[in-house]
């Protein structure tokens, strides 16, 4: 199995270097690390990461908004570092964007725990997405061949089962999806 690719953003080159150490002796992939928060965006967006480990001080700009962007559009699962004073106002972040919020000092075992939590989390998540990408193709594709033979029972007096046949005939026939040959029989009839 692949590595999950970790972004680290932090202020301190010594915590930094620290977290890279614990993460890759833990088998993560970093792939890149940052003191700032326009770096951090810039390289969410480029590299895609499958987790920003981010520290709530980073400045120049609200960190937050950084984080929201990051989850909003999918870049990335992001996991927050903020002192103990901190975490309580951030509290509203981990339902409102499922954000994952910690507090200073991190312990490793708990630390690790909460990133492979976080990435199982995330890998679930995209493999629901695909399969609901590909049950709306499938629902799509049904429409298409429903109305196609409709069009042939319609105007050759076929029977549903002989108008199926028809498209998958011609499917298997041409090395073209069933969809396709429906779409242009949709096209002819609708004309």
């Amino acid at each position: 199995m692949e590595s999950a690719r970790i972004l680290v953003a932090m202020n301190n080159v010594s915590s930094v270097n620290k977290l890279r150490a614990v993460l890759n002796a833990a088998g993560y992939q970093v792939v890149e690390q940052v003191d700032n928060t326009n770096d951090a965006l810039r390289k969410l967006i480029n590299l895609r990461p499958d987790l920003a480990v981010i520290e709530y001080d980073l400045s120049p700009q609200n960190i937050i908004e950084v984080a929201k962007i990051a989850i909003e559009d999918k870049l990335c699962d992001v996991i927050l570092i903020a002192s103990n004073e901190q975490k309580g106002s951030l509290e509203y972040l981990k339902t409102e964007y499922d954000l994952v919020v910690v507090a200073k000092p991190l312990h490793k075992e708990t630390f690790l725990n909460t990133v492979d939590l976080v990435i199982k989390n995330r890998k679930k998540v995209l493999a629901l997405e695909k399969k609901i990408e590909d049950l709306k193709e499938t629902i799509e594709a049904r429409k298409v061949v429903e109305q196609a033979k409709g069009h042939l029972m319609k105007h050759l007096n076929l029977t549903e089962e002989e108008a199926f046949k028809m498209i998958q005939k011609q499917s298997m026939n041409r090395g073209i999806k069933m969809k396709e040959i429906a779409k242009a029989i949709n096209l002819t009839y609708n004309l």
